[in-house]
């Protein structure tokens, strides 16, 4: 993991997984702390030049620290779980076929930043896996959030539909319209489920098919659409924070 923001975000929330920290000389006043831990744990930290650090990063983009971390994979995502997350409030964001994995650390960031915990990725080669690019982008957003694996999209929409009112992207359905006006009244009380597709072709037909509700992102015109992650911020502040 590089860069100053992610690796202090990770000493913050998961400090136990670091296993080696390397950092340069401009870095090494800001990292005191993270060292003070790595020591009373017996763990190995060193400072190194731009070069070395480079090769460990295994990029030049690397922002004058290196950690090195023992992760587990992602666990499934349930409907059982979908259920419980409901009964406790809490809105999920779903990607399916999010190719980029710069998007998905800045999805992952924007999830973290509303405080979407839930945070669902398709388990299909379509869609971009937690790398070091992506944790770089995210600057600790993809510590903050809980990052579970979906193996089927369209099955698990169907099925997580009786917990909460999933609501799709689609550019060109109707701009934002307001909660109450595409939510029955019952359905009011439940968590948001935001779902998204692809950058460049949107949602496949299966996952949209069964979605509640489909919106689109007003504009001018001039453009075909968004970023995707500025579109998805704007649907997490329209129906997760506004509600």
């Amino acid at each position: 993991m590089c860069g100053l923001h992610a690796v202090g975000s990770l000493f913050h929330c998961k400090p136990f997984i670091v296993e080696r920290l390397f950092f340069d000389a401009e870095t090494a006043p800001m990292l005191g702390e993270i060292c003070k831990f790595l020591a009373s744990e017996k763990k190995p930290y060193r400072q190194v030049d731009f070069d070395e650090l480079s090769r460990v990063a295994g990029t030049r983009h690397h922002g004058g620290v290196v950690a090195v971390a023992r992760r587990r994979p992602p666990e499934q995502a349930g409907l059982k779980a979908a259920e419980f997350w409901a009964k406790e409030g809490m809105p999920l964001l779903i990607l399916d076929g999010v190719g980029n994995a710069h998007n998905l650390g800045g999805l992952a960031r924007t999830a973290a930043f509303f405080g979407v915990e839930k945070f669902l990725i398709a388990d299909s080669k379509r869609q971009a896996r937690p790398s070091e690019a992506a944790y770089r982008v995210a600057r600790g957003g993809l510590d903050m959030v809980d990052l579970r694996l979906v193996d089927n999209v369209p099955s698990f929409l169907k099925g997580v539909r009786a917990s909460h009112f999933t609501i799709g992207l689609d550019v060109e359905a109707a701009p934002l319209p307001e909660l109450t006006a595409i939510c029955p009244a019952e359905q009011l009380d439940k968590p948001v489920a935001i779902v998204i597709g692809n950058e460049e072709t949107g949602l496949r037909e299966s996952a949209s098919s069964v979605c509640d509700a489909l919106v689109g992102i007003p504009g001018c015109g001039a453009l075909d659409r968004l970023n995707i992650v500025a579109e998805a911020a704007l649907l997490i502040q329209k129906y997760v924070v506004e509600g």
